[in-house]
């Protein structure tokens, strides 16, 4: 790289499914928050013109499929086709590269090319992450997704055919560890961010290669087993076992993961919401970078702030009153890096995840 342009690299981002849901990503984020109006449930953070304000090279870009329903009780099944919605998604992204407007990034050269291109277009770099397994139909199709430019795979979102996920408990399934297998054969990297707990050790036992937590933050501060924060957060000893793999770990922006009292008041604003429409907006904040410099040092205290960046999920379902005060858009997000000593400021920001990445791609 050859600028002094300082990369930010967010590693969770739901763009694309937001995009097939109306939001226009070439507007500001103030222009679809005017669009929008009091009727929306979450007010804009991310668009292109934002995450190039913000100086975000590259973003893992979700192809979302955690919605589907699988009946794991019963027939087993879904409720719609998830490889159908991902490969939506995936042409949304694919058609943004046909147009120039951003670069994919399929392997090593790629993104040594797209840092040097991006240090004077602002273009930006994604890696696209299938976040939840329900739409690789069987692991016989990984060979089909890997050609298809995907380079991370989180198996769950919630329970699939492959493992439990947030909310429904199960270790992988035999299938599972097919899948497992077949993705360290071709060299994805997997993502364990949405694994149920007993899924994430049987994971570690199979040896899964890469493991990264795209988006997660840590137990200790905020207990599982709520509403909102279910599963989802790591104990200190899977953060062990992310840094023994090599692994970086994303720091989740939504309140509600980063502190424990907040999901008493988002419960409040949202059944009123259900049952007489939207919360209104502008309520107290009261949730800082505080919050996310506790998190940011309890893992780094315990694997390194070599291992801590940053994953969103500033497009995941939440807005600006989901996130800390001192964020308005993804343009802030630049602002994490105050979170961290000075000198793991740049690491934090983009350089841990673009080592990784070097490491992880394929040459």
């Amino acid at each position: 790289m050859t600028s002094a342009r300082q990369p930010v690299v967010d590693a969770h981002l739901d763009i694309a499914w937001n995009v097939l849901k109306g939001r226009d990503y070439d507007l500001t984020a103030a222009e679809i928050r005017s669009r929008e109006g009091a009727s929306a449930t979450t007010r804009c953070m991310v668009t292109l013109p934002e995450l190039e304000r913000g100086d975000v090279a590259v973003a893992f870009a979700t192809l979302y499929t955690g919605t589907n329903s699988y009946d794991s009780d019963g027939a087993g099944i879904y409720k719609t086709a998830p490889d159908v919605d991902a490969r939506r998604q995936l042409d949304v992204y694919l058609g943004w590269e046909a147009e120039g407007k951003v670069r994919i990034v399929r392997d090593r050269g790629a993104l040594d090319a797209h840092l040097d291109a991006w240090a004077g277009d602002g273009k930006l770099g994604l890696v696209v992450l299938i976040e939840g397994g329900d739409s690789i139909t069987s692991p016989d199709h990984l060979p089909e997704w890997w050609e298809a430019g995907v380079r991370i795979i989180g198996p769950a979102w919630s329970a699939t055919r492959y493992c439990g996920g947030t909310r429904r408990p199960g270790g992988i399934t035999p299938l599972g560890a097919e899948l497992v297998a077949g993705m360290c054969e071709l060299g994805f990297v997997l993502d364990a961010s949405h694994l149920a707990e007993e899924a994430f050790w049987d994971a570690i036992e199979l040896g899964p290669g890469r493991m990264i937590a795209t988006h997660s933050n840590v137990r200790t501060l905020v207990p599982g087993g709520r509403l909102i924060t279910g599963d989802r957060q790591l104990s200190d000893d899977m953060i062990r076992a992310i840094g023994e793999h090599d692994g970086v770990i994303g720091l989740n922006l939504f309140n509600g993961f980063l502190v424990a009292h907040w999901e008493a008041a988002i419960v409040g604003k949202l059944i009123p919401h259900l049952l007489a429409g939207p919360p209104a907006v502008g309520d107290a904040n009261d949730v800082t970078l505080d919050a996310v410099r506790a998190h940011a040092s309890h893992i780094a205290g315990l694997i390194g702030w070599d291992r801590v960046g940053i994953g969103s999920d500033l497009d995941g379902g939440l807005g600006v009153d989901e996130t800390p005060a001192e964020l308005e858009s993804a343009a802030d997000l630049r602002r994490i890096g105050e979170v961290a000593p000075p000198e793991a400021r740049a690491g934090v920001l983009g350089e841990n995840w673009l080592r990784f990445l070097q490491g992880a791609l394929p040459a």
